[in-house]
């Protein structure tokens, strides 16, 4: 999947909520009866829509694709949620890591215009704020700071790791 022209994208899509529902959905790992490691691929699909789309677009496939998880996952909005935000937020980690010269008119996003660093900088952004926003819609109260706290820190890397490698994957460097 060389292209960002819409059918990449789309099977892009198809092929994150088919490896997110049906093979990651059922890891997760824990002590005590607690669950504290899980592995989303979810934010990944936003990360990887050209750099150019509108914020508006981004924001709707992040929220389709995260309301598709949810009917598998039966989770009630919390994986929309997430997916949303990061879709809206992903203009200000672009302009965070935003180079000197700025972004070129044609640039991917996944590492070969901008580089590696760049990349695994702005994947973890991507990663680390649906993480964080996940599990505190789904915990919804403060009062639980502390699983968030866990659950953020043991699934970041987890999921950065497999986001990495599905990228690799998709985008094979030669």
């Amino acid at each position: 999947m060389r292209g960002n022209d819409a059918i990449s994208n789309a099977l892009r899509f198809l092929l994150i909520l088919f490896l997110q529902v049906f093979l990651f959905r059922q890891v997760s790992l824990g002590l005590g009866g607690k669950e504290y490691l899980f592995i989303y691929l979810v934010p990944v699909f936003t990360a990887l829509l050209p750099l150019r789309t509108p914020r508006p677009l981004v924001v709707l496939f992040s929220f389709l694709l995260g309301i598709s998880v949810d009917l598998f996952y039966e989770t009630l909005g919390v994986h929309a949620a997430a997916a949303t935000f990061v879709g809206y937020a992903r203009q200000f980690a672009l302009g965070l890591l935003e180079p000197r010269d700025g972004y070129k008119a044609k640039s991917s996003p996944e590492g070969k215009d901008l580089g590696n660093r760049w990349w695994m900088q702005y994947l973890l952004l991507m990663v680390g704020g649906y993480c964080v926003f996940f599990f505190s819609m789904e915990a919804f109260s403060p009062v639980y700071w502390r699983d968030i706290v866990v659950k953020s820190l043991f699934t970041i890397p987890v999921s950065w790791l497999f986001c990495i490698i599905l990228v690799t994957f998709l985008r094979p460097r030669i």
